[in-house]
C-alpha cells in the first residue's frame, strides 16, 4: 500500500514532486495527458505511469509521457499494483468504467481525480463515496468549471447574503454537435452500452458541468445542501440516437430552491452557457466566459470579469494542495457530486426514457464531411421557456410531451432500461 501521502510530498523542509498515474490517454484523456505534460514541465508533478488498453504508437501524448520517464501499462490494475508510490491516480476513461476503476484505485490506497460524470447511477456513486470514506482517501471529480474565479466569487457573494435567500437557479446551454461527435466512440448517444449504463446526453456529458454548478449555487456553495427531492424532466432526441440531446428539467431541492436546466446539442451554433441566480435581494448572471454580473434590487450593480483560466490545471493544483494540507476543501469532491447524480437519475425516472422530436421539426444537412442536426427554432424555444421558468410542454411547444414529477424520497437505486 502507498505510504501516507503527506509524508511523501512534505519531508522536512524539502518538497518532493507528487507522482501521478493516468488511466486513459484517448478521448478526453488526451486533455489530461496534455495537462500532466504542462504540469511536468513546470515541475509541479511527475507522471510515473499511465495505462490504456489501446495505444497508437504515433500518439503524441503516449510518446511524450514515455519520453518524460512514465511507464506504459496495458492493464490499469497492473499499473496500480506496480506503482505503490503514486500520490494520486487520474481516471479519464469511458463513462461506464468510472465507478469500478475509482473503487479499485481507492481500495488499493490511492487518492483519485475522476473525470465527470463520476458515476451514472446513485448506487454507483454511493459505492465510491463509501469506499472513499472507508479508505480515508480523497476522490476529487473533474468538474473543472467549479474552479472558475468568477464562479468562486459568485458563491462567496451568495454565502455573504448579498443576494438574500436564493429561490431559483436557471442554467442554459445551447451547443451544436454533428454526427461525427456520435461516431467518435461506440457508447456515444447510448443509454446502455455492453450492459452498462451510460445515459450519454446533455445531462451526463457536455452540460454536466452546467447542471452541477446550478446545484452548487442552489446549496450556497455546497451541492449536498441542495439535494434534489423532486424532479420533472422532458428528455428529447433530435439526432438518431438513444440518449437525449435536447432537455428541460425542473428540480425542487431539499433546501427549497427551484433549479431549472435547459440544454440542447441541436443548436445552429455554440452559444456561451450561462446561469441566472435569483435571490430576494437581487439576481446574478454567471457565464462560462468567466464573467459575473450582479443586479441588486436597491439599484446597485457589480461586474467581475476574469481572464481565461487553465481549469483542469486548477483541479490538479487543488487536489495536491488538499493532499498536502495546504487547503482543506476540494473544488469538487465525490460527496459534492451526489446531488448531480441524483438529479440525473430523477430526470430519467420522470421521463421514463427519451422522446423523439418529429422529423418535420428537424433540419438535417451535410456540413464538412458530416451531417448537422438542428431542431427548428430551438434557441427561441429555450429562451422563452427559461425566461418564463417553464418546461417545453408548458410553453405549448408543438412537439413537447408533458411528463410527471418524480419524488426522490428514499431513492437509492436506478434500474430503468434493464
Amino acid at each position: 500500500m502507498p505510504f501516507t501521502t503527506y509524508f511523501i510530498l512534505m519531508k522536512g523542509e524539502d518538497y518532493m514532486i507528487p507522482k501521478v498515474g493516468l488511466i486513459g490517454i484517448n478521448g478526453f484523456g488526451q486533455n489530461h495527458g496534455r495537462t500532466i505534460l504542462q504540469l511536468t514541465k513546470k515541475g509541479a508533478i511527475q507522471c510515473s505511469a499511465f495505462a490504456d488498453i489501446k495505444v497508437d504508437p504515433d500518439n503524441y501524448i503516449y510518446n511524450k509521457l514515455i519520453k518524460n520517464g512514465a511507464k506504459y501499462y496495458k492493464n490499469y490494475q497492473d499499473m496500480l499494483y506496480k506503482n505503490e508510490d503514486l500520490n494520486f491516480v487520474v481516471i479519464s476513461t469511458p463513462i461506464a468504467l468510472h465507478k469500478p476503476m475509482a473503487v479499485d484505485a481507492l481500495e488499493k490506497g490511492f487518492n483519485v481525480l475522476l473525470e465527470k460524470p463520476p458515476a451514472v447511477t446513485i448506487q454507483d456513486i454511493d459505492e465510491i463515496i463509501d469506499k472513499s470514506k472507508a479508505t480515508g482517501k480523497l476522490c476529487a471529480v473533474n468538474f473543472q468549471n467549479t474552479s472558475h474565479k468568477s464562479f468562486i466569487k459568485l458563491n462567496d457573494i451568495i454565502r455573504e447574503g448579498k443576494l438574500g435567500d436564493i429561490y431559483r437557479v436557471v442554467g442554459v446551454g445551447m451547443w451544436k454537435r454533428t454526427d461525427d461527435y456520435y461516431e467518435r466512440t461506440p457508447w456515444a448517444g447510448k443509454l446502455i452500452h455492453n450492459g452498462d449504463y451510460v445515459l450519454d446526453g446533455t445531462i451526463n456529458n457536455p452540460f454536466a458541468h452546467l447542471l452541477n454548478n446550478c446545484l452548487i449555487i442552489a446549496g450556497k456553495g455546497e451541492a449536498k445542501l441542495a439535494e434534489p427531492k423532486e424532479v420533472q424532466a422532458e428528455l428529447y432526441r433530435g439526432h438518431k440516437i438513444e440518449g437525449e440531446d435536447t432537455t428541460c428539467v425542473r428540480i425542487h431541492t431539499q433546501n427549497d430552491v427551484e433549479v431549472l436546466f435547459y440544454a440542447t446539442l441541436c443548436n445552429i451554433k455554440n452559444a456561451t452557457p450561462y446561469i441566472i441566480v435569483y435571490g430576494d435581494k437581487g439576481h446574478a448572471v454567471w457565464t462560462y466566459e468567466n464573467d459575473l454580473e450582479i443586479q441588486y434590487k436597491d439599484g446597485n450593480e457589480e461586474k467581475f470579469s476574469y481572464e481565461s483560466e487553465p481549469l483542469i490545471e486548477n483541479m490538479y493544483y487543488n487536489l495536491i494542495d488538499v493532499i498536502t494540507g495546504k487547503e482543506q476543501n476540494l473544488f469538487s469532491s465525490i460527496e459534492d457530486c451526489r446531488s448531480f447524480v441524483l438529479a440525473s437519475n430523477g430526470a430519467f425516472e420522470s421521463c421514463k426514457g427519451t422522446m423523439e422530436i418529429p422529423d418535420d421539426h428537424i433540419i438535417r444537412q451535410e456540413e464538412d464531411d458530416t451531417v448537422a442536426t438542428y431542431v427548428k427554432d430551438i434557441e427561441k424555444i429555450i429562451s422563452s421557456a427559461s425566461q418564463s421558468w417553464k418546461l417545453f410542454s408548458e410553453c405549448s411547444v408543438e412537439w413537447a410531451t408533458k411528463t410527471e414529477s418524480f419524488s426522490l424520497d428514499g431513492y437509492g437505486e436506478f434500474n430503468l432500461f434493464k
